[in-house]
């Protein structure tokens, strides 16, 4: 049995998310419209330090904007919409 706790299930699990937790934390509030101001008073961190957090979301994206950051991680799963969970991925062996 592997490290899963599974064995020939056919499960598989997700690839990991490029970004860290704060900075998926910072994209999520972005994609619901705050500044940089509003999202440091929520996360209690600097407004200097969501910027950094953004523009290494943006560099690991590949995104130009902050508009760009969001649909970009909505296109590769890594945001999804309000009220939406999260589905293991499907087995392509299958």
């Amino acid at each position: 049995m592997g490290r899963s706790g599974l064995s020939g299930t056919g499960a598989t699990t997700a690839a990991p998310s490029p970004l860290t937790p704060r900075e998926s934390s910072v994209l999520e509030l972005v994609a619901r419209g705050l500044t940089n101001r509003q999202i440091g008073a929520q996360l209690y961190i600097s407004e200097k330090t969501v910027s950094v957090h953004l523009s290494r979301v943006m560099a690991k994206l590949a995104a130009g904007s902050r508009t760009e950051a969001v649909n970009t991680a909505y296109q590769r799963g890594l945001l999804l919409p309000r009220g939406a969970e999260r589905l293991p991925k499907p087995d392509k062996s299958a």
